[in-house]
């Protein structure tokens, strides 16, 4: 985000957090199942199941073409409306009209079923070609060919409400990830949940926005490495996150609050879709300062040898 934007966006935020106390609705069941579905999105970014790009395949596969042709559906379509011959019944009845009505019908919903079965089909194929032209740069662990990618496999439109930004580079022989995560500000700070009297608006305390702060980075920490993994043709990504500080606007003011190495086979090994994101950074030995108290606070990584800085790709 650029210093406008940053700043923007936080007067926006604090103008509808007024405008909100000032007009409470009534909590209903659509608002608790929506705080339900937000706060899912944001801790459970890493339930899912790891599967990696098998790019022996995709090169041995060559360039592909849609695998369905435009008209798989409405071809049998139209051929039974063309072979269709009124019965003796039909005649007698009168119902060849609305026999041959329901037979045209038939046909233009077979046309739109075709249009959304090539159109899956299409991408499909060009997601394929898209990844068979970016192999060789992949192999060579390119950050700009694993990007490229990520973007075809969808990473960033599964984490456009999860996190700022990421982006990628290599140190030698290391690939790092670099996690944006979103300010505390940006953050929920109410919950609707069940009362007595059916729901209610609750305002959230410092601990437990903390703590959504916290599982809000390791899972997006963890997708982010999950994705990289299922990519790249390597063992092991680095993940390091950052976090602007509360007034700060400028890249200078950023803060590292979480750094970890992921290791492809104990992410295949880990049960994702069942554990909790931190219980799975800890147990990979993640580093990061936190208090329920004060959320997420800055980290040294002098002694780890990564360059400092929003990374190239």
């Amino acid at each position: 985000m650029s210093r406008v934007d940053r700043v923007t966006a936080r007067s926006i935020r604090e103008s509808e957090r007024r405008k909100r106390d000032g007009e409470r609705r009534r909590a209903n069941k659509a608002d608790a199942e929506a705080w339900q579905d937000l706060a899912a999105r944001l801790t459970e970014a890493h339930q899912v199941t790891f599967t990696r790009i098998d790019w022996a395949e995709i090169e041995a596969m060559g360039p592909v073409v849609p695998s369905i042709p435009r008209d798989a559906v409405s071809s049998v379509a139209r051929r039974k409306l063309q072979a269709y011959r009124p019965s003796l019944a039909d005649n007698l009845l009168g119902r060849e009209r609305d026999r041959r009505r329901e037979l045209m019908e038939k046909v233009v919903e077979a046309v739109k079923a075709d249009a959304e079965l090539y159109a899956r089909a299409k991408a499909e194929a060009d997601a394929h070609n898209r990844k068979l032209a970016l192999a060789s740069e992949v192999r060579a662990l390119n950050p700009d060919a694993i990007a490229g990618v990520l973007k075809v496999s969808g990473a960033p439109k599964a984490l456009k409400d999860v996190i700022e930004a990421c982006s990628l580079r290599s140190e030698g022989a290391r690939l790092v990830a670099q996690v944006d995560l979103i300010e505390l500000d940006a953050l929920p700070d109410e919950a609707c949940r069940a009362s007595a009297g059916g729901f209610a608006w609750t305002p959230l305390t410092d601990a437990e926005r903390a703590e959504l702060q916290l599982n809000n980075a390791c899972s997006a920490v963890l997708r982010v490495a999950v994705e990289v993994l299922q990519a790249a043709p390597i063992e092991t990504v680095e993940v390091v996150a950052r976090l602007c500080r509360p007034t700060g606007s400028a890249e200078t003011d950023f803060d590292t609050v979480l750094h970890v190495k992921v290791h492809a086979i104990a992410i295949a090994k880990a049960q994702l879709k069942k554990m909790a994101a931190t219980t799975v950074l800890s147990a990979l030995g993640a580093r990061f300062d936190w208090t329920p108290g004060r959320g997420l606070a800055a980290i040294d990584l002098d002694d780890i040898g990564l360059a400092a800085g929003r990374a190239a790709a």
